[in-house]
């Protein structure tokens, strides 16, 4: 086994420690789908197309957005409550493959979590396997994103209060501030420039075209780089932490 496989190997074993998490997540994103998604769509009609089908996707990168937090949370308790950071960086693993095998250790699990969300939009989609194949892809790039954003702040953050409230802020920035429940004509120009540069707005119009038997490089392209972005500033911050 080489060294970046054993230390995404033994983040996998701290995330299959809770045999509940799985169920508990996508139990948040039946719950997330229903409320909001058949409750928005019975109360939003006349618009020519499906509302519930419009912020379905919504839901499951939403539940991404959750699970992808863990590998910040993981982080942060290694750093701030375990103490182990100084002793794991004494592992025979050079401390850039080290950060970078979290990170990417952090966007499989998150693909994984969200798994069976996905075939559930899939299935309301009617996607082909191909396209669900894609949808998968779409979460795995925006997992990068967000996993950035949590291994960032758990690397700032020295106080349970702080991760917390960084968390709740970025979930916030991410839901509201893009096109998951509504279309960018609509929004007032400057929040329409801040939702340019939010990866769930591309993940979500990403999926969306799906739906149309499209993939659209036009939307792929800012979410790909977008994640890239994030995923160097949560690299660079918690390669910032090791330097001891």
């Amino acid at each position: 086994m080489s060294k970046a496989s054993a230390v995404m190997e033994r983040d996998f074993r701290i995330f299959f420690a809770d045999k509940y998490m799985l169920m508990i997540m996508f139990a948040n994103f039946m719950i997330d789908l229903g409320v909001s998604g058949l409750s928005l769509g019975a109360m939003i009609r006349n618009l020519g197309f499906s509302y519930f089908l419009y912020i379905a996707p919504g839901a499951n990168l939403i539940t991404a957005t959750v699970a992808s937090f863990q590998s910040g949370r993981d982080v942060w308790r290694e750093r701030v409550i375990q103490d182990t950071q100084q002793y794991l960086l004494t592992l025979p693993v050079r401390k850039n493959v080290f950060a970078l095998s979290r990170l990417f250790s952090g966007m499989l699990r998150t693909v994984l979590t969200v798994l069976p969300g996905t075939v559930v939009i899939a299935v309301l989609y009617g996607l082909s396997f191909q396209y669900f194949l894609v949808g998968l892809g779409i979460m795995f790039i925006y997992s990068g994103a967000v996993a950035g954003l949590s291994v960032a702040a758990a690397s700032l953050a020295n106080s349970l209060e702080l991760f917390a409230t960084v968390r709740s802020t970025v979930q916030v920035y991410l839901s509201f501030f893009s096109t998951q429940f509504y279309p960018s004509s609509i929004l007032p120009p400057e929040v329409a420039a801040v939702s340019a540069f939010n990866p769930m707005t591309w993940a979500v119009q990403s999926f969306r075209a799906l739906q149309a038997g499209t993939v659209d490089l036009a939307l792929l392209a800012p979410l790909g780089g977008l994640s890239a972005a994030l995923l160097a500033v949560g690299f660079l911050m918690y390669r910032r932490t090791m330097n001891y």
